[in-house]
């Protein structure tokens, strides 16, 4: 079962490194400071995402090739956790680069592109998956120098796969968590004098969201006369999540947008990140601090819900085996999420889950062996 959830009062980051008190935590100081200095508000999330994607391409034209591979998922329906209800599944795994984060990075890429009126640009970032993959393959394919940093911990197969594709990699300091990875990432960009990419603060990823992954989602259910009752999705950067609600609560006022969070790492999380097994991809950073963009919006804006790993795990093994769909765990959350909605109430309603990618090697050795 998920668990529902509020999000407590308070701003979306500390102070800085000076503050005290609940969730101001210690160090992470670069991090910080970065994400305060570049936190979007919901104007910069509702701006359009064409122009900027028009003007990355004129100034970059193999950005432009590379768009055909990105987006058009397929919408695939399956019985809620109780089977009162159906829930739609954006298979995110169908995109080139085998995850929503392929979505992602190409928006990362044509707004750090037409925000520099070049595309000569020396880039870092971080992460500790999937977008690692994507935006390694995208800078590969383009010719643009790419240092990501990775978390502790972070697999060899991880690390090898992004540097064949010619990205330079640093990993972070032991302890730290996905936060490390985050705080480290700007330091590399500073020292080396490259743009971060900065995904937590990424508007342009949620607008892309609203334009397309939301205006698929419409366009499908549309051709099937559905009109969904809930919209769920794990939040890494929460980016998907709040451009996809927007454009399905401008089609359907009364959908739901529910947050996904791993039940070991809460949104607003006051604890210090550790190394608890949880859905991939997803999760609170710790230290009190909160995604840039799910606290741009107004708190009432989103619902809340945790799912534990084993749930997650047992998930992904049941859409496995009776559906046979391979989800990640963050999708196998969402589709957790999206059946708590649809099996309370009347019978026959339907929810949208946003299913990242098929998981990982290790995910799905962990669902296998649990």
């Amino acid at each position: 079962m998920t668990t529902a959830v509020r999000p407590g009062p308070g701003p979306a980051l500390a102070a800085g490194p000076e503050a005290t008190g609940p969730g101001s935590g210690p160090g992470f100081a670069d991090i910080r400071r970065v994400l305060a200095d570049r936190a979007p508000v919901l104007a910069d999330i509702t701006r359009a995402f064409a122009p900027l994607e028009a003007e990355a391409h004129r100034l970059l034209p193999r950005l432009a090739a590379l768009r055909p591979g990105i987006g058009d998922t397929p919408l695939v329906p399956v019985p809620s956790r109780a089977g009162r209800g159906t829930v739609w599944l954006k298979t995110e795994a169908a995109n080139t680069y085998g995850s929503v984060k392929s979505r992602t990075a190409y928006a990362l890429l044509c707004a750090a592109v037409a925000s520099a009126g070049s595309p000569r640009l020396r880039l870092a970032e971080y992460s500790g998956g999937s977008l690692a993959v994507a935006l390694a393959e995208l800078c590969g394919q383009l010719g643009l120098d790419l240092h990501l940093v990775v978390p502790y911990g972070a697999s060899d197969r991880l690390l090898d796969q992004l540097r064949r594709h010619g990205a330079e990699t640093t990993t972070a300091r032991e302890g730290t968590g996905f936060l490390g990875s985050m705080d480290e990432a700007v330091r590399v960009a500073e020292r080396e004098d490259r743009h971060l990419l900065l995904q937590h603060c990424a508007a342009a990823g949620a607008a892309l969201h609203r334009e397309h992954t939301g205006a698929e989602i419409i366009g499908q259910l549309s051709g099937y006369g559905v009109e969904p009752a809930a919209l769920a999705a794990a939040v890494g950067t929460g980016g998907s999540l709040a451009g996809t609600a927007m454009a399905l609560g401008s089609a359907w006022p009364d959908c739901r947008p529910l947050a996904v969070f791993p039940a070991e790492a809460v949104y607003g999380d006051e604890r210090a990140p550790d190394g608890a097994r949880r859905m991939s991809g997803t999760g609170g950073l710790g230290h009190g601090l909160r995604q840039p963009l799910i606290a741009a919006f107004p708190q009432d804006f989103f619902s809340f819900t945790t799912v534990a790993y084993p749930q997650a795990l047992q998930a992904m093994r049941h859409l496995r085996r009776e559906h046979g769909i391979a989800v990640s765990g963050s999708g196998a959350g969402a589709w957790l999420g999206a059946s708590a909605e649809v099996d309370q109430g009347p019978r026959g309603r339907s929810a949208v889950a946003v299913v990242a990618s098929r998981g990982t090697i290790e995910e799905w050795e962990h669902a296998e062996g649990s």
